[in-house]
């Protein structure tokens, strides 16, 4: 049983192919290049369904807590037979069978769920997304790093599940979203130095699209690219770009990470932000997963500054 694989042609151009699936004929060709942050474009789709009724009754495995939320904007959630550990938004997805660990999903465990097409996400997900494919299963994995690269798989995925007005939809409800923040945060006197930090030991900072989510806010990250991975830093680093706020992401910690585990760092204490315990503590899922609530991750960086410069 075969969905959706890419066969790479060269470094810039992918064919993927389908064959069967659960019965149902399916003939789909994609073209797609690569953009400069190395996200797959689809450029070209013509598909001949068979049976008009394959997307409805499509069983999916949503691996991905990012792609979980936007399968429930597109109000696909009854499609969904399971999904990783961590899809826990929107409240109903708690609900929906889960596999144990996000990275090191037991393969064995999906064959019971019968699923038709399985997603994956993100870098730390691509060797997952190698096994299960090399295990025979449909996998589509998407890696966007940047906001317009998120904007893109949104639509992609649209295409792919044939709602494409959701995903337009859904995009244009972010894009709006981000500027009414962007409308505030212009207001505010100066941008604030904010150190965002993805993980604790050792120390990583934010990147990905969170520089992007960071500028909307009205403030400035720690110096990383968009675009870029999230890279180790040193103390030396940070008290270089002596920031004005900390603010915890750590992955996976949801809301409930620990300050004293910063706090007591040794030598962090030397920071300005640590001596003046400006340092907040966000739910990790609002800037580290490339879904439809980095708008509300803007909103909180937005709201801690706009509450420091006044």
């Amino acid at each position: 049983m075969q969905y959706f694989y890419c066969t790479s042609i060269t470094s810039k151009v992918f064919i993927v192919q389908a064959e069967h699936i659960r019965g149902f004929s399916l003939a789909v060709a994609f073209i797609c290049t690569i953009s400069s942050d190395s996200t797959p474009i689809f450029l070209y789709i013509n598909a001949i369904l068979k049976s008009s009724s394959i997307l409805r009754t499509m069983r999916i495995a949503s691996l991905s807590p990012a792609i979980t939320e936007i399968l429930f904007a597109f109000e696909m959630e009854d499609q969904i037979v399971c999904t990783d550990q961590f899809s826990n938004f929107p409240e109903e997805a708690r609900g929906i069978s889960h596999l144990k660990d996000h990275i090191d999903i037991n393969p064995k465990k999906l064959y019971e769920y019968e699923a038709d097409l399985i997603f994956t996400a993100t870098v730390i997900q691509q060797k997952l997304a190698d096994r299960l494919k090399a295990a025979g299963f449909s996998v589509v994995h998407q890696d966007p790093r940047t906001i317009n690269a998120l904007y893109e798989m949104i639509r992609n995925l649209g295409v792919m599940l044939q709602v494409e007005g959701k995903a337009e939809e859904l995009v244009l409800h972010m894009q709006q979203g981000f500027n009414d923040v962007k409308k505030k945060s212009a207001l505010l006197p100066h941008k604030l130095n904010v150190y965002i930090e993805e993980w604790h030991d050792p120390p990583y900072a934010s990147a990905n699209w969170v520089p992007e989510v960071a500028h909307i806010a009205g403030v400035q990250q720690f110096p990383v690219e968009a675009g870029q991975l999230s890279p180790q830093v040193t103390l030396e680093q940070v008290i270089a770009f002596d920031p004005d706020m900390i603010v915890i992401s750590w992955c996976g910690a949801g809301a409930l990470a620990d300050k004293d585990l910063l706090n007591t760092r040794k030598g962090w204490d030397v920071l300005r932000a640590v001596q003046e315990e400006n340092i907040h503590v966000i739910d990790d899922s609002l800037l580290n997963r490339p879904g439809p609530r980095l708008v509300e991750g803007a909103r909180r960086l937005y709201g801690w500054a706009f509450e420091l410069l006044h």
